[in-house]
């Protein structure tokens, strides 16, 4: 059954515009997508947040993959609860290089690489540190530190923090003003509406090249977004089990 994968959000429809118009993804999603291209172009720090469930490390997965791979080195860090030096060593090693022992040359090599990456080889690195919402005030202020170039006045490659809202929350409060005014994006994935729920399933029906007319009654998806409530990861769950009740009926 390809209509609903239950654990994964539809990129395509939450930072791109797939087409026709009548299952397009809400404007919101291009604006987002837009936000990451103006970050990523301009070397900032920006976040992205949402719901449990709303699909925001897979909407940026699938934005940096979406990159030109001659022009960008996309790193995607997973865990930033190995600590500020688990951090650097992970970074090092996706970047292809063995990291060195001692912090000081830890951060060192990291800023040395990136520097090659743009100036030497005309690529410009992009890290997407996703579950950024585990980071400590003292990990986000050694990040703002080990990326700043020039006197604080730019940075040595774009940063993505993907996490929930308890990111957002946290970023407000004055010990984090440092890193909060370095933010040049911020996106939010906000829960589905009723229309952008109809939107939604329609959109995976399409793609997994459903041709047998509509599989969801109006009716249906009224309940479907009443029980879900808009969240992109348990609509997928509730249609996914609705389509295999459906099929064993059969």
């Amino acid at each position: 059954m390809r209509c609903f994968k239950s654990s994964t959000v539809s990129p395509a429809y939450l930072f791109h515009a797939p087409s026709p118009p009548q299952t397009c993804s809400p404007p919101r999603a291009k604006k987002n997508c837009a936000r990451l291209t103006y970050l990523v172009r301009k070397r900032g720090f920006g976040l992205v947040t949402g719901d449990i469930g709303s699909g925001q490390s897979t909407a940026v997965r699938a934005f940096a993959a979406g990159l030109d791979f001659n022009r960008y080195l996309v790193v995607y860090l997973a865990n930033p609860t190995t600590s500020v030096t688990g951090c650097y060593r992970d970074l090092l090693f996706a970047l292809g290089y063995e990291p060195p022992f001692s912090k000081p040359r830890l951060v060192a090599r990291i800023r040395s690489v990136l520097e090659e990456l743009r100036v030497t080889q005309r690529r410009a690195p992009v890290v997407v540190l996703d579950e950024a919402h585990l980071l400590t005030q003292p990990m986000l202020e050694q990040l703002r530190l080990l990326f700043s170039d020039q006197m604080d006045s730019q940075s040595l490659t774009a940063l993505v923090l993907v996490g929930h809202p308890d990111l957002r929350r946290a970023l407000h409060l004055s010990v984090h003003e440092a890193f909060t005014q370095r933010l040049a994006v911020k996106c939010h994935l906000a829960v589905l509406d009723l229309a952008e729920t109809t939107g939604y399933i329609k959109h995976h029906v399409r793609i997994a090249g459903n041709t047998a007319g509509p599989l969801f009654t109006d009716d249906a998806i009224q309940r479907i977004f009443e029980y879900t409530k808009g969240i992109p990861r348990r609509i997928n769950q509730v249609c996914t089990t609705a389509l295999m009740a459906g099929l064993k009926d059969d």
